[in-house]
This record gives C-alpha cells, structure tokens and sequence, in this order.
C-alpha cells in the first residue's frame, strides 16, 4: 500500500553523489520520481532503492568488494563472462552444457544504489571502458560462442540492454538469433528492470525484437508490490503476449525495503495472479556500496521460515539463494524450517566452504 506523502520534489543529484571510485550517479527517470514521492519519499521502500545516500554508500568504499562475484576474472570475450563452463568428454561430446553472461551495456533508465555492478555501470563514457561495445568486439563474441558448443544459453545483461539504442541492440538479439537457429545456441535470457523504472521507455520495436527469440526468457528485477503499477504491467503483459516472452521475476531482499513475510507474500501473489514467475530471491550482494541495505543473513533466513509455508506452488517457485561472493553457484536457502539444518556455513558449487555471519 503506498504511504501519503508531501511532494519533496526530489531532483536527482545526478554526478554528485556518485561512488568514489566513480559509478552510480544518482539517475531517476520522472516516472519513478513520481512513484517515489507516492510511497513515501526518501524513506519509503522506492526511495530506499534509487535515492542516494553518499555518507553510507562510501563508509567501506575502502575496505569492502567491489566484484564480489568475482565477474572481471571470468570475462572470456568482450564483456562475456564465462564462470559457469561447459564439460566436454574426451571425444568432444558434450557431457554439460555451459552458460554465458554478456554485458553489452553501463546505462540504465534508473540506477538502483544496491547494483552488484556499482563498479562499472553508470560510468561517464570518458572513462577507458566504453559504455557500448564496438562492432568488432560484438562480432569477437559471436566468433568466440560459435566455437564454444558445449555453450547453449546466454543472459543478455548490463546495465539494462532494452535501454541500448534500438540498432545496437537489434545487431546484439539478432546475431544471437542467428546463432541460435544455426544450433550454436538454444536459450536466450534478457536481464532488465526498464519495464519497472521507465515503462514508457519500452516501445513497439522492443517486442517486436524479443518476438524473434525462440522461447525468450525475460528476466525482470522486481522488488516491491509498488513496482507493479498499470505502466509497468501493460508493458510486462506486452512481453508475455506480443514477444511470446516467458516472463519471470529477480528481487534483491533489501533492508526496509521488502525484509518482512508480510511485504514479499504480497509481491510473491502478486505476480503469480499476473503471470509472471517468481524466480529468485537474492541475499544482496557484499558490495561495499549497499552495506547498510544488507538485512543480516540469519534474519534473512527467518524471514524466509515464516513467509515460505504461506505461498502456493506457483508462487513459491522463488527460491531464496545467496550468489556465491567468490565462489560459484547461487545457493538456495532450506525452505520453511522443513529440515535440521546447520546454518553456520554452506558450500558452493565447487563444494568450497563458505562461512554465513
């Protein structure tokens, strides 16, 4: 339910509050400015996500992470990651299929101060790194997943890619949809949140685009029930009938944001009643940015004890996972208080142990 609010007439502060090593400004589309002030302001759970507050986001700029999930030591082509490989037998048969990352952008419609890659997205385009990429190293990643065939799923992320320019992005979905009917490729998954933070920004061409995919997977990151407005949900709606598009939901659990049973059931039935299938529930990632937004881990499990045996089926496909922090695998919490279970530590995907605090 949105809180009544004054009208602060909150204008984003945009370079100034960026984080010290550069990163993040504080860029908020006027839709969301708007649904900000709705819910609450700075301090309700809108605000909380997008509006700065420098003092906090700096305090262990010093001393924490930066790429806790370790993505710049995997990058395998231009802004490629391959952390989770493929095996192949000794004939060259594929014995499991491997998944790719691809960064193709640091631009965003709204910046949420909690972004796991605070560390590149949102830098001014006078920095070294580009904030598009070139033909040239496009076509080395077409190149490079035409070689790999024990590769058959890539997740198009960024920052957000339905904010690249329309014929950037057309070469990007295209040339995977060439790889993908030439039985280079098979899955193909779109990381976006523009839907939720500047639904007018998605226009006819971007269903249109997906529409191309053979079973596109849109993979949209969703907080808050506030999230889901007309706007947002006509746009969603359009994805899942116009693109054809398998539509499924990623939240971050945030500190006075969505950490009560209460907040995330609603989410949770929410998009289930629209179609849309709740995914994955993360712990937030160990970026030294969004310390004070991290909900301790055992109060995060207890949340989860108590809002996991209230859910259907159907909405409980979420699972609440920790992405490894220099390790491999996204880690599902036990559900529902259903097993004994040492909550001390876990162990990845590469069975290295990993301490919970």
């Amino acid at each position: 339910m949105a809180c009544p609010t004054k009208n602060t007439n909150l204008t984003p502060r945009g370079t100034k509050t960026m984080l010290p090593h550069g990163g993040l400004p504080e860029v908020i589309s006027p839709y969301m400015l708007k649904l900000i002030e709705k819910t609450g302001g700075t301090q309700g759970p809108l605000g909380k996500q997008f509006i700065s507050q420098p003092q906090e986001e700096k305090k262990f700029a010093f001393s924490g992470t930066k790429d806790p999930l370790i993505e710049e030591e995997f990058e395998a082509a231009p802004g490629l990651i391959y952390k989770y490989k493929g095996r192949l037998n000794s004939k060259g048969e594929i014995v499991t299929y491997g998944r790719t990352l691809w960064i193709v952008t640091r631009f965003c419609a709204t910046y949420c101060r909690f972004c796991t890659r605070g560390r590149e997205v949102g830098l001014p385009s006078s920095q070294e790194k580009s904030p598009f990429l070139s033909d040239k190293e496009i076509e080395k990643v077409f190149k490079f997943l035409s070689r790999k065939k024990e590769i058959n799923e890539v997740i198009v992320s960024g920052g957000d890619p339905l904010m690249a320019p329309r014929l950037y992005l057309e070469k990007i979905i295209l040339g995977l949809v060439k790889l993908q009917k030439k039985g280079d490729l098979t899955i193909i998954r779109i990381g976006t949140r523009a839907p939720i933070t500047n639904p007018a920004a998605i226009k006819p061409w971007h269903y249109q685009l997906l529409a191309k995919i053979k079973n596109p997977y849109l993979m949209v990151h969703i907080n808050h029930p506030a999230e889901l407005t007309k706007e947002s949900l006509t746009a969603l709606n359009n994805f899942r009938h116009l693109s054809l598009a398998t539509v499924m939901s990623q939240s971050v659990l945030l500190k006075d944001v969505n950490d009560s049973p209460e907040v995330l059931y609603r989410l949770f039935v929410r998009l289930t009643e629209e179609g849309i299938r709740p995914y994955y529930l993360y712990q937030n990632d160990p970026v030294y940015w969004a310390h004070h937004l991290t909900v301790p881990i055992k109060k995060a499990i207890k949340i989860w004890q108590k809002l996991r045996p209230t859910l259907s089926g159907i909405s409980a496909t979420a699972r609440f996972v920790i992405d490894t922090p220099f390790g491999f695998g996204k880690i599902p919490i036990p559900e529902g208080n259903a097993w004994k279970v040492d909550y001390n530590y876990f162990f990845d995907f590469k069975k290295k142990k990993h301490s919970l605090k």
